[in-house]
């Protein structure tokens, strides 16, 4: 059987509602969060961020820790930041690590 490598990219879009959309696709950890920090830190620049995880297939502590201290700077710096929800292996992170209530998930319209 053949391994698949999953490559990593990020999408950011401008939402019509002035939000600025930033979506992972592939496997968010150690090695790939720098990217996404990247990306984190030019939409927030532009406005309130929506973090889409729906094309996730995999996220690590490293991609966890990188949302919450997104989620931490939001409340300090009084930027928008919204988290919508991805599939139920990558949501298991958030619940084995109890950090789930603290992340300002927003379910996918």
């Amino acid at each position: 059987m053949e391994h698949e490598e999953v490559v990593f990219s990020v999408e950011v879009l401008t939402g019509d509602n002035g939000r600025v959309v930033v979506i992972p696709r592939g496997e968010l950890d150690m090695a790939t969060q720098g990217e996404l920090r990247g990306a984190l830190e030019v939409a927030r620049s532009s406005g309130d961020v929506v973090l889409d995880l729906s094309e996730l297939r995999f996220l690590d502590t490293s991609g966890l820790r990188l949302i919450l201290e997104t989620t931490e700077a939001s409340r300090r710096k009084g930027f928008g930041f919204t988290v919508l929800r991805g599939s139920a292996a990558v949501q298991r992170l958030f619940d084995v690590a109890g950090v789930e209530e603290l992340v300002p998930f927003e379910e996918p319209t």
